[in-house]
């Protein structure tokens, strides 16, 4: 998942008959968007929806307008409190190539920050967090997938193979040591009697009565 972060600020100047802002009581960032697609990218199209609601107090203060300040003409005032919203244009480009094909970008506002200035202003700040799946994260899982196939069949293979080395040498040893037994009783001299015990016990010879 591929995570993009950045920083946005805005600064808002208000008449000088509604006074000095002294404090903000309120404010709220929220991101409205569509997304669009083009033969080379995948854009987020939106505004950023401010509302703020201003506290004011007496006093006078020269305009020092910019075009880093937007200026608020319109307010609804209740009291010494005023209320404004503003939309701040929103525009994001995300190549295709950055982009896994048929996935779609999240995006969400996070630290929302308010203040007072010294000119009189009040500036908005707010962090935005952008999510997209990236182009080889599909792959990736699959490639993981076959690796580890890889790798637990030849040590299936290789159990197989001790097991049955293990059952061979048995069965070796076992009909060795019938072998044997048979010679030894074979190669018993004439005048000694042959009796068979069970395996659990020891072989014995006994005379027989002509001796």
């Amino acid at each position: 998942m591929e995570v993009k972060n950045w920083d946005v600020k805005e600064q808002f100047l208000f008449p000088a008959s509604f006074g000095v802002p002294k404090d903000i009581r309120t404010v709220a960032v929220t991101p409205q968007f569509e997304q669009q697609e083009t033969e080379e990218s995948i854009q987020i199209v939106g505004i950023y929806h401010i509302t703020c609601h201003v506290e004011f107090e007496e006093g006078e203060h020269a305009h020092h307008a910019t075009s880093e300040i937007t200026e608020i003409e319109d307010l609804d005032v209740q009291g010494e409190v005023g209320y404004f919203e503003y939309a701040v244009p929103m525009s994001i480009d995300i190549p295709k190539e950055k982009i896994r094909a048929g996935s779609s970008p999240t995006l969400n506002v996070q630290h929302v920050n308010a203040k007072t200035t010294e000119h009189a202003a009040i500036e908005i700040a707010w962090s935005v967090n952008c999510e997209f799946e990236g182009p080889n994260e599909e792959a990736v899982e699959i490639e993981i997938e076959i690796e580890k196939k890889i790798e637990l069949e030849p040590i299936l293979e290789e159990k197989d193979v001790k097991e049955k080395n293990t059952e061979d040498t048995k069965e070796n040893e076992n009909t060795t040591r019938e072998e044997s037994e048979l010679q030894f009783i074979l190669d018993l001299a004439d005048g000694y009697s042959k009796v068979s015990y069970p395996s659990n016990y020891v072989s014995v010879k006994q005379k027989t009565d002509e001796e």
